[in-house]
């Protein structure tokens, strides 16, 4: 099946502590150790669904992917073609939400140095564990009210088993920016290959439109591109980031959609 750099490097951090094969006509996800984890557990569509599609898909997803108590989630991801504005009523109306970003793609060529460059911050690698205490603090503030909080704890502590566990396999690094020694700002880029992709770029409320955001990337694509040929961001389309990346050169190639849907108790 073809897939664009967006669930393709999507994949490269699924395959870390889970399992990606073809099963079933899909690209089938499973994270067994993280059932809370929507898109660590997932379907890969060929295509856009259509409305028609809903229950085959749900019973495709319970047989490939799982059913509650152990997952109690539906997800499904596809790589979007052209202009297609495919009918999704029957999900949104059964309580799904959909979701599209861009994948925006960079090479040495493309890269510009940061109109707003802020000077004060310091950027370096993780180094120790207050660095990740810090960085579960941050996204947990910045999420409040928006999942259960166990649950969310338990997304993280998965998602950063995956990021160490590259990072020790020298696969890639988590990256923070510090004024005074406080993290104002993190990002991970992971390497597969000759293809770097960042992760989670967060920036404290306090610390935004600062040009914070612009130096950390411009600084850790610089050291990415020692490496790789080309580098990967994806972001919603209609969020402020997507400019912000592009204002560094990152270009937008591809885009990619989910619908996903939770019980309505987790919202």
């Amino acid at each position: 099946m073809m897939i664009n750099r967006g669930i393709e490097t999507d994949l490269m951090f699924n395959r870390v502590v889970g399992s990606v094969i073809q099963q079933g006509g899909y690209t089938v996800v499973r994270t067994p150790n993280s059932p809370d984890y929507y898109f660590g557990n997932l379907l890969v569509l060929s295509r856009a669904p259509q409305d028609g599609e809903r229950e085959q898909l749900e019973s495709d997803f319970a047989q490939f992917v799982g059913t509650p108590p152990h997952i109690k989630h539906r997800t499904f991801l596809w790589p979007v073609v052209g202009d297609e504005e495919p009918e999704l009523n029957s999900f949104i109306g059964a309580g799904y939400e959909f979701n599209e970003n861009i994948v925006l793609i960079a090479t040495p060529a493309d890269l510009v140095w940061p109109a707003q460059e802020n000077r004060t911050v310091t950027i370096r690698r993780y180094r120790d564990r207050d660095d990740w205490s810090n960085w579960t603090e941050m996204q947990v503030a910045d999420n409040s009210g928006k999942f259960p909080e166990p649950e969310f704890l338990n997304y993280l502590a998965g998602k950063q088993a995956v990021y160490e566990r590259m990072i020790a396999d020298n696969r890639g690094d988590w990256w923070g920016a510090f004024i005074e020694d406080k993290q104002v700002a993190n990002l991970g880029l992971f390497f597969d290959g000759e293809t770097a992709r960042f992760q989670s770029v967060h920036t404290a409320p306090s610390h935004r439109n600062q040009g914070v955001c612009r130096t950390l990337v411009h600084h850790v694509a610089l050291e990415g591109f020692q490496r790789a040929v080309r580098l990967v961001m994806v972001a919603d389309e209609n969020y402020h980031a997507a400019r912000v990346y592009e204002s560094l050169g990152f270009q937008r190639s591809e885009r990619m959609a989910s619908l996903c849907w939770w019980p309505k108790e987790s919202r």
